[in-house]
């Protein structure tokens, strides 16, 4: 494994706990709309499944009950330690870099799917993904996380436009897909206190002070609106790909 792997498996070793309870505390239903949604659609239930950078199983829970064999990819032994406790006796789980299993494995699966994973940039990574399947294909991102007290004044997070580069080898492909959106809103009340020190070193007191004179005028309190979307996008592999590849 290289050290740019390595490290990224301590890193994700070091987070998994943190990872499951933010998880956890997730007020959004996410995974039970989407089984929801896929149920609908007769996408599943499935024989074969194979969720890709599955983590500690946050979609495990929900999802494993609808394959007949369920297998969950993740280069952390700690996520796969969390997701163990949630598994079915169909469930395998697997400890591997998503290049090596893509590369080395010689199942296909009748779906496979991937949410929010890292390591799926390149076309070159896309297509390794697609060769997993021989029918279906699904990939869940946040394409919109925007609130309206914090957002206008941050960088825009440039992995909210992956599932845009998706589409664009799709498109190249000449493969047909097919999206669906998952939207949510949350309000909280933040303290004029803890909106100044979120921003204390980005911004000079001068600046600070009259962003939060324009935001809290003189309130203490401010209710702030965050809006979340998931997008999936879904698609057949072409039997052709698995015969002749790509």
């Amino acid at each position: 494994m290289s050290d740019f792997l390595e490290d990224l498996k301590m890193f994700w070793n070091d987070f998994a706990e943190e990872y499951e309870n933010i998880q956890q505390e997730s007020s959004f239903p996410i995974a039970e709309e989407l089984r929801d949604f896929l149920l609908a659609e007769k996408i599943l239930p499935c024989e074969t499944f194979l969720d890709l950078a599955g983590g500690s199983g946050r979609y495990l829970t929900v999802l494993q009950k609808y394959a007949g064999k369920y297998d969950l990819v993740d280069i952390s032994e700690e996520m796969l330690k969390i997701a163990a406790a949630k598994s079915d006796e169909n469930v395998q789980l697997i400890q591997q870099t998503q290049e090596n299993f893509l590369r080395q494995n010689k199942q296909r699966y009748e779906l496979i799917f991937s949410a929010m994973n890292p390591a799926l940039q390149t076309k070159t990574d896309f297509i390794d993904f697609c060769r997993a399947s021989n029918d279906w294909c699904l990939l869940l991102r946040v394409v919109k996380d925007e609130d309206q007290l914090f957002s206008p004044y941050e960088e825009k997070n440039p992995e909210l436009l992956l599932n845009e580069r998706y589409k664009a080898f799709l498109n190249e492909e000449h493969i047909p897909y097919w999206t669906k959106r998952f939207a949510y809103t949350k309000t909280e009340e933040i303290s004029r206190d803890f909106f100044q020190e979120y921003f204390a070193d980005d911004f000079s007191s001068n600046q600070l002070a009259e962003i939060t004179k324009k935001n809290f005028d003189d309130k203490q309190q401010k209710s702030n609106q965050q809006f979340l979307d998931y997008e999936l996008i879904y698609f057949h592999v072409p039997k052709a790909y698995n015969e002749n590849g790509f």
